[in-house]
């Protein structure tokens, strides 16, 4: 992911054009996973890109 996110940033799935709302890092300490509001499980960051307001 390009730009730092910050808790509550809109990121859109590349795959689907999907919208997740960002909630924070994965606690494996791996940077490219973390976790959205929508979603249970650790999200890979790379598949994402930060929708710019």
């Amino acid at each position: 992911m390009k730009n730092k996110l910050e808790i509550g940033d809109k990121i859109r799935r590349k795959g689907d054009g999907k919208l997740f709302t960002y909630i924070g890092r994965d606690d494996s300490g791996d940077e490219n996973y973390g976790h959205v509001e929508e979603m249970l499980v650790p999200v890979y960051l790379p598949d994402f890109e930060k929708e710019e307001q």
